[in-house]
């Protein structure tokens, strides 16, 4: 799984030792993290249009232009499970990071342990909420995490996946991205359908009805599987309560 890290700080001096930290923990940790930096929230706006597949963001809070505070508004909106973390040379806007759930904000100058503990809390949170990470058939890279998905749906040379109100075109066979998925959340019902448990809502001999109301199909020869999933998933939900 690859970590995508940008960092936006208009200061090259700053963001070049940012990129070390970041480089040195990703090599102690054994995890593969990409490292961007990006001297303006302009330049990131623009990069985060063409890939919303940010793990996290070190974003500088006064910069030339556009402040991190408001790219950071931006960016939540779009993106709830995105990381920021904010750098700052003043203590005084805690208040602005608790407005855009940040992981934290750090003073300059950046101590390593703490960018490090920062970063430990960043992976950790990700770990819990695994996410796929696509390639739509327009070519635009989309990060989805896997207890969004109601459903996925295949045809003849792509996957239709079903998240939020959302769904992204993916060209791949639905085995292969079946073999992604966590096993318990999810069940396959028919040679072209794949249920998400935590989004069904009554199960039929012929379908599994979801919370919105949409029908999966489910083949005979699959019925044993999905009623065992989704009693299975239910009384493990209900365990957990």
């Amino acid at each position: 799984m690859l970590l995508k890290a940008a960092i936006c700080d208009d200061e090259p001096q700053q963001a070049g030792m940012l990129e070390k930290y970041v480089a040195e923990w990703a090599a102690n940790s054994g995890l593969p993290v990409q490292i961007k930096i990006f001297p303006s929230a302009e330049a990131f706006r623009f990069a985060w249009e063409e890939e919303k597949d940010w793990w996290l963001i070190l974003l500088d809070i006064q910069m030339q232009g556009e402040n991190g505070v408001s790219l950071a508004k931006y960016l939540r909106e779009m993106d709830e499970k995105l990381e920021i973390l904010f750098i700052t040379a003043l203590p005084d806007y805690i208040e602005e990071g608790y407005d855009v759930a940040a992981l934290h904000y750090l003073l300059k100058p950046v101590k390593k342990d703490k960018l490090f503990q920062c970063l430990d809390k960043a992976v950790k949170k990700d770990v819990k909420e695994s996410y796929l990470l696509l390639t739509t058939v327009e070519g635009e890279r989309v990060r989805v995490f896997q207890k969004d998905i109601s459903y996925i749906e295949a045809f003849a040379h792509t996957v239709q996946i079903h998240f939020k109100g959302e769904t992204a075109q993916v060209r791949c066979g639905i085995r292969a991205l079946e073999e992604q998925l966590e096993g318990g959340r999810f069940v396959r019902c028919h040679r072209s359908y794949i249920a998400g448990l935590g989004f069904a809502a009554r199960l039929k001999k012929t379908e599994l009805l979801l919370d919105d109301g949409t029908a999966i199909p489910i083949s005979r020869r699959l019925f044993p599987e999905v009623n065992r999933a989704f009693v299975s998933y239910y009384l493990r939900e209900e365990q957990e309560v």
